[in-house]
């Protein structure tokens, strides 16, 4: 053991425990972007997940929320800018409540179809 300047001992070695291990969050951001599980995080960064759950759960959740936002706006231009009826009926079914089965407003029942 060694002494610091104010003559107190400082154990000297290797220190305890293991050692963080770091990784580029800029590709694991990326991968997360992607929709990708923790499990596949893991495998390409090389670290367990347990690693990426203990020390990176701000950008797990970053990464997943960015490519839930990157996804949507996609779904919205082709909507929109594309004119594509499909996605319009489908973004009116998820984001209006909207349905193929018109109802009585009154009733709550499904109103039978007349052509």
């Amino acid at each position: 053991m060694s002494k610091n300047e104010d003559n107190t001992e400082v154990k000297q070695g290797k220190p305890k425990g293991r050692p963080k291990i770091e990784i580029d969050v800029n590709v694991l951001r990326s991968l997360l972007e992607i929709q990708c599980t923790i499990t596949e995080c893991a495998y390409v960064l090389g670290v367990s997940t347990d690693t990426l759950q203990r020390n990176y759960k701000d950008v797990i959740n970053q990464g997943k929320t960015m490519g839930k936002v990157t996804l949507r706006r996609a779904q919205w231009r082709n909507a929109i800018e594309k004119n594509n009826v499909t996605m319009q009926i489908w973004l009116g079914k998820q984001c209006l409540g909207q349905s193929d089965s018109p109802l009585d407003e009154e009733s709550g029942t499904i109103l039978p179809w007349t052509d």
